[in-house]
């Protein structure tokens, strides 16, 4: 089948490229922003592939096809299809997930980011069925929101022992913001003969670059008996 010639209008190639840059940085930095913004770039792509294929149903050959070829051109099909899903789920419930999360403390907003533990924390708050049929018995409030406290610190770790993890295969698990007995350790672990050298050469850098005092000079009691008997007179202006 011939590949269709995906023309967006302004508004939608906007959409997307926003989307795109949000999941180029994401794995620097992770916020719920971003994964907003590939949500809804995500969306305008499908909606707009829909138009061009004039189907109301996303579904079919020619729309797997399509849609599967834009979202490998886009590198959104790096996102697992179970994330997109339920980060499609969580757009179409934004406005009620949006006041939730302002019920949160700044703390674990900012540690609740991924779609798949917002959505989950969301409906266990709001004690929403998998399937979004109504809301079920309210149970235990107290326990149900400790469980949602204990799951978000969970997240946060998962996600720490993450970039820790990247940054070892990268070869370098130090950076300037860590301390400096943590940066020796890192060090050491890396390259323990090289870095002893590096210490010892900064220690004799150190040395070197250091201001040095200036010399006293010791007092001379005849010269200052002297000074003192016959002042040296004032010079002529």
């Amino acid at each position: 089948m011939a590949r269709v010639a995906l023309n967006f209008d302004h508004d939608t190639e906007t959409v997307v490229s926003r989307g795109r840059a949000a999941w180029k940085s994401l794995r620097q930095d992770e916020t719920w922003e971003k994964w907003v913004a590939i949500g809804r770039a995500i969306e305008a792509g499908r909606t707009a592939i829909m138009r061009l294929l004039n189907t109301n149903q996303p579904k079919g050959r020619a729309w797997s096809e399509t849609f599967g070829a834009w979202l490998a051109e886009t590198n959104f099909a790096e996102i697992d299809k179970g994330v997109r899903s339920r980060l499609q789920t969580c757009l179409d419930n934004l406005p009620a997930i949006e006041a939730w999360r302002q019920t949160l403390g700044l703390t674990q907003r900012l540690q609740l980011n991924h779609p798949n533990a917002v959505l989950r924390r969301w409906q266990a708050a709001a004690s929403i069925p998998g399937k979004g049929k109504g809301p079920a018995n309210s149970g235990r409030p107290g326990l149900r929101e400790e469980v949602i406290r204990l799951q978000s610190e969970l997240d946060h770790a998962n996600r720490e022992i993450e970039r820790l993890r990247r940054r070892e295969d990268e070869g370098n698990d130090w950076d300037w913001q860590d301390t400096a007995e943590d940066i020796a350790k890192a060090m050491i672990r890396q390259a323990p003969t090289k870095s002893k050298r590096v210490a010892s050469l900064i220690l004799a850098e150190s040395k070197s670059t250091a201001p040095k005092p200036r010399p006293q000079r010791k007092a001379d009691p005849e010269a200052k008996l002297a000074r003192h008997l016959w002042p040296t007179p004032n010079k002529p202006r």
